[in-house]
């Protein structure tokens, strides 16, 4: 299993402007209706976006595990990738659902190797932090007209023991 993000220390070195204004911001800010990034749009949506069939300067850790979920080798170090495919949170779990899509069986893997590893964490006494993720509905010039909780599909067992309607 491998596990990248962009290495975007190859384009913001230290000591330069656009390292400044990185580290005034600190982070991307989610709004309502926009993402105001951290780094220009260029870097964010572009160079560092790992977008699929272009290669990509990334820090990647990557995993032999066996499927009990154990670590049996673990690498670490830059590379560069260039994914097949990218994904939206919405098209997994259709899949995980039941829809046929592209790598359906590699994602049923990762999802029991997922709830093998967050078992494995409250079993030690991990804390689950998550909270309910607030949506809003804008009409089409920006303006609120409501909010509501967007639905989580699957749960974690904090989750479930806090929440009898929480699906499995």
């Amino acid at each position: 299993m491998g596990v990248h993000i962009a290495d975007v220390t190859h384009y913001v070195r230290p000591g330069t402007p656009l390292e400044k204004e990185a580290y005034k911001r600190a982070t991307s800010v989610y709004l309502v209706d926009r993402v105001v990034p951290m780094l220009p749009e260029k870097l964010s949506n572009n160079l560092c976006s790992l977008r699929p069939h272009e290669d990509k300067l990334t820090f990647s850790a990557v995993f032999e595990m066996n499927h009990q979920g154990k670590i049996l080798d673990e690498w670490f170090g830059k590379t560069i990738i260039h994914s097949d495919r990218r994904f939206a949170y919405e098209e997994v779990q259709e899949i995980l659902e039941g829809k046929d899509g592209d790598f359906k069986e590699e994602i049923f893997a990762l999802d029991e190797l997922a709830k093998i590893m967050r078992a494995e964490r409250f079993r030690k006494g991990a804390i689950a932090f998550e909270t309910v993720e607030v949506r809003f509905k804008l009409d089409d010039k920006g303006k609120p007209l409501g909010v509501y909780a967007k639905v989580r599909k699957r749960c974690t067992q904090a989750h479930r023991r806090l929440d009898a309607s929480c699906e499995s």
